[in-house]
């Protein structure tokens, strides 16, 4: 199988706060692992090492698929104070499975705000973990 390693991001609307759009090209690296379903339950990690359980889902129709975050994203958006602007990250990396079969993803989740702060001129953004 081939690697299925991804980082992906998009800054976030009002209509992605309650339940985010995706980025179409996370599909490619997502859909291995659905067993033909239209849903995927995954944990994805924060920067603390907490684990952030999220339901990646896709239209049945292959035509248009739409993924979107289902189950978990709100409990997210609620402890991380996300908002509309903030930027979303969220990657994947394949790895051995611990019984040696199969490989299984691990999943980092994140977002940064921008802010006033910059550095030679461009804004830094920060991490909204650091802002609570």
């Amino acid at each position: 199988m081939a690697s299925h390693n991804f980082v992906t991001s998009k800054i976030l609307t009002m209509s992605d706060i309650t339940k985010p759009a995706l980025p179409t090209k996370m599909a490619k690296h997502m859909i291995p692992f659905m067993n033909g379903r239209h849903f995927l339950d995954l944990k994805a990690v924060d920067i603390w090492g907490k684990e952030w359980p999220l339901r990646y889902y896709t239209r049945p129709s292959r035509s248009k698929i739409c993924p979107v975050f289902t189950t978990g994203w709100q409990e997210y958006v609620e402890a991380k104070d996300v908002r509309v602007g903030d930027e979303l990250n969220f990657s994947g990396h394949q790895v051995a499975a611990a019984n040696g079969e199969l490989p299984e993803m691990q999943y980092k989740i994140w977002v940064t705000r921008p802010s006033p702060v910059t550095f030679n001129g461009e804004p830094v953004p920060l991490d909204v973990e650091y802002l609570a």
